[in-house]
């Protein structure tokens, strides 16, 4: 009986407390239990298995309890759930339809840390529409994107200040006029080296104009890249590089980086022997004779940048990729597990001033072969494999000059390297193009012509090169078109792209092989061939 009572307490509080949290009350107090013997004292956890044994030996065998009046009992109990027991029940919600609905279902998912669930719902609301994150972005985050409404003032209509409306209504001034505006400004002191220390001394700042204009003239003549460098020191560096077109001019019309140096007739054979005097080089920009900036250029500095001059302060590289099937693909069909080899080697072309030109086919990579590409090494290359041969004296001569040691990797790719020669396609107007001119302009070395080649005879940015072939009655041809590497595009859309670089590609526009004993012409195909793109080295034409 006294196990009876016992129960029944339970099940009283067991209501109450049912009772209590359904209609969100405060628990009221228990009822006093009816009293009994005192036993001992009983925990919170349940008896192990060591403790019910020794219950039913102190009660002489198994607990008289009632199990069915349990049970009729628990059925009695009508237990409901809470508000918030039931937001999180998932039978309660009714699935999503909309790609809103699952986007907003994906968002909550992520703040409760069901990732996988959160990634179902992102995918199904992706494939309903592709662009509802911004649907849900407007819905929910509207007003933080909108700017805030500026309340009208005295002064004028917005809540601007009077000086910030004078700036927004001033209009922007072309390029060439806000560039002409920094001629009088100063030239900024440097930025302190250490907080709260005087900023070091600089002495160009009190230099005159005059002066300024002098220094600007030698570092062009130097390197043309340094001064383009400079022009990003302060603004009056970049008023003087764009105002001061006679230092242009003299680039153009010199013999360092300019047009003089170019040349649009072979000046030298397949081994650099000089062909015909200076007297009789033609350049397009004379120092003689007063020159006109040509037409639709508008001043020097644009042809320097943009009419087709070869670069000697570096090398123009060709990078070719391509796959092949391996060994065990060869016996066989392809499959799933055949070896797929992807093959890379590389073209270089270094021209020099005085119309001479290496041209090298290796797969040595451009930093363990390009610093030592120059026509020395490769008369030393040569002469390391002639020693045997006495009769080729000018390579074993030229081997002297070259003093630097070259790599093993180096030596061995010179060895396959090709002298040769270079000339660009005489510009020539409407005017002065004859049947004489164009005759004039086809080589001696050879009778024929290609027709591809001979075609675009006019086009002023057209370089042919010849150079040594596989044997001594072979020639290579290659002729090329200079072009602009383009640059990345500008994602703002206020802001245009920047120019691209100029005259630092050489794309293929033909390859042939020459035979000098029967006059046949072999044309190479280009089907992996890649464009030339420059790539300046330190220290090469520098002045």
């Amino acid at each position: 009986m006294e196990d009876n009572a016992e129960l029944e307490s339970f099940r009283r509080q067991w209501r109450e407390e049912v009772a209590q949290r359904t209609k969100h009350t405060r628990p009221a107090p228990a009822q006093p239990r009816p009293s009994k013997p005192p036993t001992a004292p009983t925990s919170q956890f349940p008896s192990t298995r060591h403790e019910a044994s020794q219950h039913e030996e102190e009660h002489g065998g198994a607990a008289s309890v009632d199990h069915g009046e349990i049970i009729h009992g628990m059925g009695h109990l009508n237990v409901q759930p809470s508000d918030e027991d039931a937001f999180h029940a998932p039978a309660s919600r009714e699935e999503p339809k909309s790609a809103l609905e699952h986007f907003e279902r994906a968002v909550e998912k992520e703040a409760e840390g069901k990732l996988g669930d959160s990634v179902q719902h992102y995918r199904k609301a992706y494939r309903l529409d592709s662009a509802v994150d911004k649907t849900y972005r407007n819905k929910y985050f509207a007003a933080a994107w909108k700017k805030p409404a500026q309340a009208p003032t005295s002064g004028g209509t917005t809540g601007k200040p009077a000086d910030q409306q004078s700036k927004d209504e001033t209009p922007m001034l072309p390029t060439p006029e806000l560039i002409a505006s920094f001629a009088h400004l100063p030239i900024p002191q440097a930025e302190p080296l250490i907080e709260n220390t005087p900023p070091p001394p600089c002495p160009i700042s009190h230099v005159p104009s005059e002066v300024l204009v002098e220094i600007f003239r030698h570092v062009a003549l130097m390197d043309p890249a340094t001064l383009c460098r400079m022009a990003l020191v302060c603004k009056r560096f970049a008023y003087h590089f764009a105002h001061e077109q006679h230092i242009w001019r003299r680039l153009c019309q010199g013999s360092e980086f300019g047009f003089k140096s170019m040349h649009y007739s072979f000046a030298c054979d397949l081994h650099g022997n000089p062909e015909y005097t200076l007297a009789t080089r033609y350049t397009p920009f004379p120092q003689a004779v007063p020159v006109q900036i040509p037409e639709p250029f508008s001043s020097w500095s644009e042809v320097f940048q943009v009419f087709p001059r070869i670069r000697y302060t570096g090398i123009y590289i060709s990078t070719v990729n391509y796959t092949r099937p391996g060994a065990a693909a060869a016996y066989q069909n392809v499959s799933w597990n055949s070896p797929i080899h992807i093959v890379t080697y590389y073209r270089y072309l270094r021209f020099y001033p005085d119309g001479s030109v290496v041209y090298l086919l290796t797969t040595v990579e451009p930093r363990d072969v390009v610093p030592h590409i120059s026509k020395e090494n490769v008369k030393a290359a040569r002469a390391t494999t002639q020693k045997q041969h006495p009769r080729h004296t000018s390579d074993a001569a030229g081997a002297a000059e070259a003093t630097d040691p070259i790599p093993h990797v180096a030596l061995e790719a010179l060895r396959h390297a090709h002298r040769g020669r270079w000339r660009l396609t005489k510009p020539v107007s409407d005017s002065d193009s004859s049947s004489e001119d164009a005759q004039s302009e086809v080589p001696s070395a050879y009778e024929s012509l290609p027709d591809k080649a001979a075609a675009s005879q006019s086009d002023p940015r057209d370089l042919i090169i010849e150079t040594e072939g596989v044997g001594p009655k072979y020639m290579y041809l290659l002729q090329l078109s200079l072009r602009s590497t383009p640059v990345g595009k500008s994602n703002h859309p206020n802001v245009s792209p920047p120019n691209p670089s100029k005259n630092t590609k050489l794309a293929w526009k033909g390859y042939w092989s020459y035979n000098k004993l029967t006059d046949d012409w072999a044309e190479f195909g280009l089907k992996n061939d890649r464009s030339f793109v420059f790539r300046r080295v330190r220290g090469w034409g520098m002045h």
